[in-house]
Order: structure tokens, then sequence, then C-alpha cells
């Protein structure tokens, strides 16, 4: 499924799908054994494997046009991505046409299609947005050290935007318009954020990577690639009750097959409930 659609108060959120990768379910609970996550995966789970979406949201709010994430891209071979192109044309979107990229973090998989080569040098695939980053992710993830650690994805999708006057980083939670403000959500990375999502009434959150899967939630278990284990836990604890509590509709850019859905509590237990 390239796309995904829902309804909050006068927006709709869409879905858009840059790739899905089969990964190791025990890359995304780590130190969690499998006896105790296979029996939660169920039918999810084939020998130890799980799908995962490389997945984007498209907002559009006071006259914006909002993308969220910008996928694995077409240049990582070990990441089956660079889908997020042809599939937002496929809704009538063309790069041109985005008014703010918003990266929720800047892990290889979400800043794939920040830019794209053009005779030898790399520029923003999305020619009029500004970029939306939190400037703890930036400066931690363009430490010299840490870039050249990174490697590719550090050097041709996040340094090229760093003198252009499109890029926008956010020392605090923010407005991006009326209805969408940034969340601070750190411990999958340092500078973390999440898109919170009010109108008419209603609620809705786009996660990032907060959760990998319904179950980083609904279990506390940690990805292996939290950077920050301890804060990441702290970060979910408190999100999952929120969530619940206000009965906020989520928005999960890796939950395969369903992007949405709500955590509610059954028979005492916290539990996902996804919307088709």
């Amino acid at each position: 499924m390239a796309s995904e659609r829902i309804t909050v108060g006068n927006l709709e959120i869409v879905s858009v799908i840059d790739g899905v990768m089969r990964g190791p379910a025990s890359f995304f609970f780590s130190g969690i054994p499998p006896e105790m996550y296979l029996p939660a995966l169920g039918d999810e789970a084939t020998n130890g494997f799980i799908d995962v979406k490389f997945g984007s949201f498209l907002v559009r709010s006071s006259g914006k046009t909002i993308l969220v994430d910008t996928g694995a891209g077409p240049r990582n071979p070990a990441m089956p991505g660079g889908k997020l192109i042809e599939n937002l044309a496929a809704i009538g979107v063309q790069p041109a046409d985005i008014d703010i990229v918003v990266n929720t973090h800047l892990h290889v998989d979400h800043v794939g299609w920040n830019c794209s080569e053009r005779d030898g040098s790399f520029t923003p695939t999305f020619p009029k947005a500004e970029y939306w980053i939190s400037r703890t992710e930036w400066d931690y993830w363009t430490d010299p050290q840490t870039a050249k650690e990174e490697g590719a994805h550090i050097a041709d999708g996040v340094l090229p935007l760093r003198d252009l006057p499109q890029l926008k980083l956010i020392d605090r939670e923010a407005a991006i318009t009326p209805e969408l403000q940034i969340l601070s959500t750190p411990g999958h990375t340092p500078g973390h954020i999440s898109i919170g999502v009010s109108s008419g009434g209603e609620q809705a959150i786009i996660l990032g990577d907060v959760a990998h899967h319904p179950l980083n939630l609904v279990r506390i278990w940690l990805a292996s690639v939290d950077e920050l284990p301890r804060i990441s836990r702290r970060t979910k604890r408190a999100l999952i009750e929120r969530l619940i509590r206000e009965q906020t509709l989520v928005c999960g850019g890796h939950f395969t097959p369903n992007s949405f859905g709500r955590f509610i509590m059954a028979d005492g237990q916290r539990r996902w409930q996804p919307i088709a």
C-alpha cells in the first residue's frame, strides 16, 4: 500500500511510503528474548523477521503543504526505499509543492530524500521547502567526528543544507502552523521530535521513531538503535500514558501494515487498535 489517509478535524494526514524492509524482530526489541516478543507478534513474524515501512506523512495546514520525514531514499542498497517521490506523484504532489519538510531526527531512513544529486553535488529535493530540524539533533549529527562515522547519509542528506536559507533549526517546541506543533520526544536520538496535531477538537501525533512498532509503547521495549536508552524509556512511558488518557490518534511511520490507530486499555493491558 503506497498511501493511507486519515482525517483529524479539518486536516487530512496521508501516510506515503518510501519502501518496506524485512528485518529481524530482535533489532526492534533490544534485549528482549524471542520467547517474549515472538508470542506478542503472533502471525506478524516469520522466522523471526517482520516487515517495517519507511513511512513519511503529508499534511496540509494553513495553506502549507508539510512533509514529515523523507524516507530511506534511493541510494542505500541495504534499505529498499526510493519510492517516496513517485508515491507523492501518485497522489498529485510534486517536490516543488512542498512548503516545509520536518525531519523528526537525522537517522538514515528519515533523511534519504532530503537532497538529490544534480551536476555532481547534492541540493534540496524539495526546492521551495524550509527544512525544520531540532538544533540539538543538528548539532549532534553534524559534529565532525559523528558525521564522519555516520558517513554518506549525513554528507549527502544533511550537511548540504548547512548554509542554505531553507534550513530552520528549532531550539524548543514550536508551532509549524496553528494546527501543528513540534514536540520534544528525545531518547531515540538526542534531539528527536514528534508532531502534535490539533484541529476541530481532535488530536493526533506523528510519532517519528518514538516507536518502530506498537509493542515499543505497549511493552516499553527499546529498539537497538535508541541512542539514549534511559531517556527513550522515560519518553515512551510518559507518552503512552498520555496517548491512552487522551485517546490521541497515532501516526506511526514504521508501523506495518496500518500506520494509524490508537492505544487503548483492555482487560488491564495496553493494546494497539489499528485503523485500517
